[in-house]
């Protein structure tokens, strides 16, 4: 007994792996695609390539519901990681068109990772609750890591959209957001509603949409939404929760009403206000693909600049040696 009480966090982090794997979340991702496309073309991404990887590809790309997948029992080994190993390819579909009938979708090849315009990927298990702190550790790493390669497929300015885990952003360990930030700018971000993507046991933990744009080479000064650090945050009553600096500047990109996660101390989560977060999310990206397009952040490749200040985050004044929140302690 006292064995299996003791492995009950394995457990349940199994079970959240199962349950994912069973419950669909297609309604979800056709309703991300529909707020996220007109957005994408907002910012000049409408000709040239599209590569999508991970569950419901073809809806994320802007195919309509009940399009038949063009890589079923077809294995895919360009990245092992990804959910279900789906990896397609096509053109950009054009300004003008939603949804996208004519989008002709095929298993990607090697020659197609490269110098593309725009990846979507859905990366695995982004909405399950990890028990385990190893795990919440080797989430946050895979999708660092899954990033790092699908960002290495793409032009200078071209853009990746992810939908990723919130450890990712909200884990102590800065390194995984640090090596992003050398290669890319957060042009956007939400978090959407806890269950969003599948209401199901073990499936409530938030997921953020990024909106990551290459940069021209490795030293080219940084710009967008600062990413990398934590802020403390006052959440309904409780000081000093930590959350993302490209959140705690801009808390109205938390789709819905941001609370102590009543399981992960330390951790906020958001709870959903009316159930659809669709209406939403087309603002949030419409506000932030406004200001990335004054800033010059969109599918032109970017000249060489200078650096420029990012706006600070909330709390974000210089700290004594041995008080940034991000700081392991021994």
């Amino acid at each position: 007994m006292e064995m299996l009480i003791g492995d009950t966090p394995t457990v349940l982090d199994t079970m959240a792996q199962h349950i994912h794997k069973a419950t669909s979340g297609s309604d979800a991702h056709h309703a991300i695609a529909t707020q996220l496309w007109g957005h994408l073309k907002a910012l000049e991404y409408t000709n040239g390539s599209l590569v999508v990887v991970g569950a419901d590809a073809e809806l994320l790309a802007g195919a309509p519901p009940g399009t038949p997948s063009a890589l079923d029992g077809i294995p895919v080994e360009n990245l092992d990681d990804i959910e279900d190993r789906v990896l397609l390819a096509a053109d950009l579909p054009p300004a003008n068109q939603w949804p996208h009938l004519d989008l002709n979708l095929r298993p990607a090849d090697k020659p197609d990772l490269n110098e593309v315009d725009v990846v979507i990927a859905n990366l695995p298990f982004a909405d399950i609750r990890t028990m385990k702190r190893d795990n919440q550790t080797d989430i946050a790493l895979l999708h660092h890591g899954l990033i790092q390669d699908t960002l290495s497929w793409l032009r200078p300015s071209g853009l990746l959209v992810a939908l990723a885990h919130r450890q990712l952003l909200e884990g102590s360990d800065t390194q995984p957001r640090r090596s992003i930030s050398r290669q890319a700018d957060l042009i956007a971000a939400a978090r959407l509603p806890a269950s969003a993507l599948r209401r199901a046991p073990l499936l409530d933990s938030p997921v953020d949409l990024l909106l990551l744009l290459r940069r021209r080479e490795p030293g080219h000064p940084p710009d967008g939404l600062e990413f990398v650090g934590r802020s403390p945050m006052h959440v309904h009553g409780v000081p000093d929760m930590l959350v993302n600096n490209c959140y705690a500047i801009a808390p109205w990109a938390m789709l819905g009403n941001v609370v102590p996660d009543p399981i992960e101390p330390g951790l906020t989560t958001v709870a959903p206000i009316d159930g659809d977060f669709s209406v939403d999310l087309g603002d949030v990206l419409k506000d932030q693909a406004d200001v990335a397009i004054g800033s010059r952040l969109y599918a032109q490749e970017r000249p060489p600049r200078t650096s420029r200040p990012r706006p600070a985050a909330p709390g974000s004044a210089p700290r004594a040696p041995g008080t940034d929140p991000d700081t392991p302690t021994l």
